[in-house]
């Protein structure tokens, strides 16, 4: 039976705020998390709903045999640190072992990598019939995101932790003539009504309409391009 460290739990809450601080407008990238951070600065940080609900969300993922309260409890004070939740998590959560594949007589790690992951993603109900090591990771990742980083992370923590995300230009202008045309229909409506102030707002959406047709300026899902070099980082890792 595998157990993880604080480390490893410490490294997956790491995954997961550069995810979201990537594609979360909420969640500002450049802070640090480290075992000193309160329980309530990462909350903040990452902007993570209440305590019970977190907790739920946690001792699911990890599939944890202790009561659900203790960790309720655990993240309710918010002067707590992540150590205390890393330390909790890795004193209770069993973490999956990861075995090589017998490929003609030779033992193939990254194939018991692969076939460990899908497993795990049908499990959580996602069709995986059509994803194969030469897949995209961006497509699988738009559709999958909170899933293949939950599952990537607890199979190998650190190997998904590079996330990079710009709009095109088309969806930029879309997004601010957008923002423009609401702030001028609160004008309108709190003054004399003027037909024109509401002429970004059409406008704006059209653009983004238009723009989401388009590929990102930039979209870096881990640093990596299909599935296989996706298992090849998490084989990197798990050395």
């Amino acid at each position: 039976m595998e157990r993880y460290t604080p480390q490893d739990i410490l490294q997956i809450l790491i995954d997961f705020y550069n995810c979201q601080a990537a594609f979360d407008p909420e969640v500002e990238p450049g802070h640090h998390l480290s075992f000193q951070t309160t329980i309530f600065e990462w909350r903040d940080i990452c902007d993570l709903i209440e305590p019970k609900k977190l907790a739920k969300c946690y001792h699911d993922s990890f599939k944890l045999n202790t009561l659900v309260s203790e960790l309720e409890i655990l993240l309710s004070y918010s002067k707590n640190t992540l150590s205390d939740f890393c330390n909790y998590i890795a004193d209770n959560a069993v973490r999956q072992e990861v075995l090589p594949v017998n490929i003609m007589g030779t033992n193939c790690m990254s194939a018991g990598i692969f076939k460990s992951l899908i497993n795990n993603l049908k499990q959580k109900g996602i069709d995986t019939s059509g994803i194969q090591p030469s897949s995209g990771i961006v497509p699988i990742f738009n559709k999958h995101a909170g899933t293949l980083l939950d599952e990537v992370s607890k199979l190998a923590p650190g190997s998904f932790t590079k996330f990079e995300y710009e709009e095109n230009r088309i969806t930029k202008w879309g997004l601010g003539l957008t923002l423009t045309g609401i702030f001028f229909l609160f004008i309108a409506l709190a003054s004399h009504f003027y037909w024109f102030l509401l002429l970004p707002l059409p406008a704006g959406i059209i653009l983004l309409i238009i723009g989401r047709r388009f590929k990102p300026k930039k979209e870096v899902i881990g640093g990596y391009d299909t599935i296989r070099d996706l298992i090849l980082g998490m084989q990197a890792k798990l050395k």
